[in-house]
């Protein structure tokens, strides 16, 4: 019963329900008008064949014209529904011979050449935007249709043919399609997972550093305190226990998260937001003007906050240099209270921008500011150039209480 269920509901979706395609054909707004422009020329093409190409007998009556004045409807139907336009196809397909007795006299076929073109578009459209369930059900009821005013045998099987090869033209670009978005989807998804990767192998450092002062600190506590009692000396013993513990369980997460060839990378401090003045040399040693506004403190930043500045501005950098060459690029930090703001623009390029694969570098902005559950805002200014603004809370500092 389920099968049979389905079954009458994609049949009855063909025939009568459907109106939207099933998928999309195109995202890119330029293609889509493209593709009304060549639907659009395409009935008009045919409107004017069908009219030339009457049989002498009935060429210039008012439903011939009239007729003609059809031809072109699916095809322009298919720019929002193809179903719709296919059922109009299938009309015409059935009334044009009795409207066109002398056409297979004429040339051997009961259709004019410009309905054929404009069902052959509409096939191909159905193909390229609905699922193989319903293009089957499409090419069935087109087959049942065709014999109705074709009497040989030999050429119904032609026309089968012809409409085979564009229901799996049509199907096999959708197919095309949907695999390109999964591979470009499945990118995404390695490109987050890596990104997150790599930020918490950054963040293991910052975290082991604090477990080490934690575990030097407790364990030189009955050193530097004279006269603990036995109880206190016991509970420093087990703070100290506990911190190697965890140093060692961060040792392990580092393997497990460290990439393939990442132990031949070398280990360097992590860097801070105090650094980011050297990224700033570096932009301008490639001939850019780089402008760098500091404003309040950022020594006591916590460790994860500053590495996320200073990482959100590299990247920053590193795109204004890449894609605005010779740009003026203007970087504000602004340590305020419980956040701290971060500011990137630069103007448009003067010069030839380094052309390469798409990056991912927003894709890690966007992770570490969720991280730090902060917001970012990156996209073009009215100027032609480029703008990232980033806001991190603080939280507590290192230093107490923000």
């Amino acid at each position: 019963m389920a099968r049979w269920g389905e079954w009458w509901r994609v049949t009855r979706y063909t025939l009568f329900t459907g109106a939207v395609p099933q998928a999309e054909v195109s995202k890119s707004v330029a293609l889509r008008r493209l593709r009304v422009v060549i639907y659009c020329a395409v009935g008009i093409w045919a409107a004017f064949v069908a009219a030339l190409t009457a049989p002498p007998s009935v060429a210039g009556t008012p439903l011939v014209l009239l007729l003609a004045l059809l031809v072109p409807a699916p095809a322009l139907v298919a720019v929002r529904s193809p179903l719709w336009a296919w059922r109009l196809a299938l009309v015409l397909i059935a009334i044009t011979p009795l409207v066109h007795p002398g056409s297979v006299r004429q040339w051997g076929w009961a259709w004019s050449p410009g309905l054929a073109l404009v069902t052959a578009l509409v096939l191909y459209v159905v193909a390229e935007s609905h699922t193989q369930a319903v293009v089957a059900r499409v090419a069935v009821v087109t087959a049942a249709f065709l014999p109705l005013h074709v009497g040989d045998w030999r050429n119904w099987l032609m026309l089968v043919v012809l409409m085979t090869v564009l229901l799996v033209l049509g199907n096999t670009v959708r197919q095309r399609r949907i695999a390109e978005r999964q591979r470009a989807a499945s990118a995404t998804r390695n490109a987050v997972f890596a990104e997150r990767a790599r930020i918490a192998r950054e963040l293991h450092d910052v975290v082991a550093h604090h477990m080490s002062v934690l575990a030097l600190r407790t364990d030189s506590a009955r050193f530097r305190f004279s006269g603990l009692s036995e109880d206190v000396r016991t509970e420093f013993a087990e703070l100290n226990e506990t911190a190697r513990e965890g140093m060692v369980e961060m040792r392990r997460l580092l393997g497990v998260l460290r990439a393939e060839g990442a132990d031949a990378e070398p280990t360097a401090p992590q860097p801070t937001a105090a650094q980011i003045a050297e990224l700033a040399e570096r932009v301008r040693s490639l001939g850019m003007d780089c402008e760098l506004d500091v404003r309040g403190e950022f020594d006591d930043l916590p460790a994860g906050v500053a590495l996320s500045v200073y990482r959100i501005v590299q990247e920053a950098l590193s795109n204004a240099a890449r894609h605005a060459t010779g740009s003026r690029v203007v970087v504000e930090l602004a340590a305020h209270g419980d956040a701290v703001g971060v500011t990137v623009r630069n103007s448009a390029g003067g010069g030839v921008p380094e052309r390469g694969g798409p990056g991912h570098g927003l894709l890690g902005m966007r992770e570490r500011v969720a991280m730090l559950g902060g917001t970012l805002e990156a996209g073009a200014t009215g100027d032609g150039g480029f703008r990232v603004a980033a806001r991190l809370p603080v939280g507590e500092r290192e230093g107490g209480e923000a």
